[in-house]
């Protein structure tokens, strides 16, 4: 039986794509797709397992930007009351 994905379960997946660098996306979809596929979870998909899949299926794609050891963190400022 072919996945299904809800369209909660769709937008979650696509706003947790936002960090992945946008050629790696799709490839990134279809590993979500066939763990989910993999681990027997096809015919009873939720939006937890969805979460729970592609959060482990994003450490694989995603490629944290590099610090430099010599930058310094923004200051962020509150609104004076």
């Amino acid at each position: 039986m072919p996945l299904s994905l809800s369209t909660e379960e769709m937008d979650l997946l696509l706003s947790l794509a936002v960090p992945i660098e946008q050629h790696l996306r799709t490839e990134r979809l279809t590993a979500v797709a066939a763990e989910l596929e993999a681990n027997g979870q096809a015919g009873a998909v939720g939006i937890g397992s969805v979460h729970r899949t592609a959060r482990a299926v994003q450490r694989r794609f995603f490629d944290p930007p590099q610090i430099s050891p010599n930058a310094t963190a923004p200051v962020h400022r509150g609104r004076a009351a």
